[in-house]
C-alpha cells in the first residue's frame, strides 16, 4: 500500500509538473468567467437572461462534462501512457521495485486526482463567478445543489478517463491516440442523440447523470441502474487496459 501511494503520488507530480496541465487548468479556470461576461452583456445590452444566477454552475457544469472535460481527461491519459511509452520515460518507472498492476492503478488515481480538482476550480470559479449574474434566485440559494452535481459527477467522468486510458494503449503515437480518442466520443456522443434506444447502454451517455440527483424528485432506481453501466464499463475497461500495460515492450 505505501508503494502505491508513493507511486501515485510520482505519478501525479509528473502530470502537474506539466506545462499544458497548468495551462488547462488555468483555461478551466478562465471559461466560468468568460461566460459570466459574454452572459452579462446579453443581460444588460439585449435584456435577455439565458442562464438564471442560481442555476449558472450547472450550466456550466453541464458544459464541461458533456464536451470539455473529456477532452481533458483525454489528453491526459494519452500523456501519462501512449505518451511515456512513445518517450521511454515509461522505463525509469518499470525498473523500480513495484508491480506493473500498482503502476497501472497510481496512474488511474492520478487521473481520478485530476478529474476531482478540475471539477473543484470549476464549482468555485462558477459559483463566485455567478454572484456577478443578474436573474431570479441567488446564486447561493444554489449552492448545496451544485455542490451535489458536481460531486456525483467524479464517477462518471473517472469511467470516461479509465476507457480513455485503454484507448490510449492502442496507439503508439500520442497525437493519434488523442485524435482517434477525441473522434470515438464524438461518435459515441452523436449515436446517444439520434438513437435515444442504444444510448442507454453507453458510457457517454452518462456524462450529465448529476441531472438525477437534482430537482424536485431523485430518481433512485435511474440512478442505480445507471451506477451499475458506469461500474461495468470501468471495471471492463480497466481490466482490458491493464492487460495492454501489462504486456507492453519497451
Amino acid at each position: 500500500m505505501n508503494v502505491l501511494y508513493a507511486n501515485s503520488i510520482n505519478e501525479t507530480q509528473k502530470l502537474f509538473l506539466r506545462k499544458k496541465t497548468i495551462a488547462l487548468l488555468v483555461i478551466t479556470a478562465i471559461i466560468p468567467i468568460a461566460l459570466t461576461v459574454i452572459l452579462s452583456v446579453f443581460q444588460n445590452n439585449i435584456g435577455i437572461i439565458p442562464v438564471n444566477a442560481n442555476q449558472f454552475s450547472l450550466f456550466v457544469l453541464g458544459l464541461f462534462t458533456n464536451y470539455i472535460l473529456p477532452l481533458l481527461i483525454t489528453m491526459a491519459a494519452v500523456d501519462m501512457f501512449s505518451g511515456e511509452f512513445n518517450d521511454r520515460t515509461i522505463k525509469a518507472v518499470l525498473l523500480r521495485p513495484i508491480s506493473r498492476f500498482k503502476i497501472y492503478l497510481s496512474k488511474i488515481i492520478c487521473i481520478g486526482v485530476y478529474i476531482i480538482l478540475n471539477l473543484i476550480i470549476l464549482f468555485l470559479v462558477s459559483s463566485i463567478a455567478g454572484l456577478f449574474l443578474q436573474g431570479n434566485g441567488s446564486p447561493l440559494s444554489g449552492l448545496l445543489r451544485g455542490l451535489a452535481a458536481y460531486t456525483v459527477s467524479v464517477v462518471p467522468m473517472i469511467g470516461i478517463g479509465i476507457a480513455a486510458a485503454f484507448i490510449s494503449q492502442l496507439f503508439k503515437s500520442s497525437s493519434g491516440a488523442l485524435v482517434i480518442s477525441i473522434i470515438i466520443y464524438i461518435a459515441l456522443s452523436v449515436i446517444s442523440r439520434f438513437f435515444p434506444s442504444i444510448s442507454r447502454s453507453l458510457l457517454t451517455s452518462y456524462s450529465d447523470w448529476y441531472l438525477l440527483w437534482i430537482g424536485s424528485s431523485i430518481m433512485v432506481w435511474k440512478i442505480i441502474n445507471a451506477f451499475i453501466i458506469i461500474l461495468s464499463y470501468s471495471m471492463i475497461f480497466f481490466a482490458a487496459g491493464f492487460n495492454l500495460f501489462d504486456r507492453k515492450e519497451i
